[in-house]
């Protein structure tokens, strides 16, 4: 029988975990798809290595959410979880191996996500 976990409090251990592997896995595919892009090129990118390594970092993805919702998660408070989450790693990730900058507005908006995140969540 599934476990549910209708808000982040509910969350058991494993659950967060593997919400934690979901978010990374789709970052990391991102960064995967930037590096694909190299070349400037539709059809370089979609032969890279890269690109095949973001399609099955997605997949895994989907099937972390699909057990996500099965185990009762509410849309609202994993769509926020992930959107927050997610926003950290690729900015850092941008920041470190693309050598983008971030305007102090683009922190403050990060931290504010992240706030929302505990206000949608809390019970």
């Amino acid at each position: 029988m599934p476990v549910t976990a209708s808000s982040l409090a509910d969350a058991r251990p494993g659950q967060w975990l593997l919400m934690g592997l979901a978010v990374v896995a789709v970052a990391v595919a991102d960064v995967l798809l930037k590096k694909a892009t190299a070349q400037n090129d539709l059809g370089s990118a979609l032969r890279s290595p890269w690109f095949g390594g973001a399609v099955g970092l997605y997949l895994l993805q989907i099937g972390y959410f699909t057990y996500a919702f099965v185990s009762g998660w509410k849309l609202s408070v994993l769509g926020a979880l992930q959107t927050a989450l997610y926003a950290v790693i690729v900015l850092v990730s941008g920041t470190v191996f693309y050598r983008e900058t971030l305007t102090p507005a683009q922190v403050f908006g990060v931290l504010l996500a992240v706030c929302g995140v505990v206000l949608i969540s809390w019970r």
